[in-house]
């Protein structure tokens, strides 16, 4: 069952977004898609240095988890 619910402080589709995880930030990353519930289609802009650079690419496409991450949101020229 898909949840439909909007989260507070919800990402935008299209907006771009550094993500965080456990204090750290790993990635710049476009809201693709994201219609509600606990789940958004990314794509990754920019991979940041720390332990998780080897993990990630960019142009990468998955869906996120968002109750394990903090995004905050990015200008374009940032």
């Amino acid at each position: 069952m898909k949840h439909k619910h909007i989260i507070r402080d919800a990402p935008e589709k299209g907006g771009l977004y550094r993500v965080e995880y456990k204090g750290q930030e790993v990635y710049d990353a476009k809201v693709l898609d994201y219609e509600g519930g606990c789940w958004a289609k990314v794509r990754i802009e920019k991979v940041l240095p720390g332990q998780f650079e080897n993990v990630y690419k960019v142009g990468q496409e998955f869906d996120l988890k968002l109750a394990y991450y903090k995004l905050y949101e990015q200008s374009e020229t940032e």
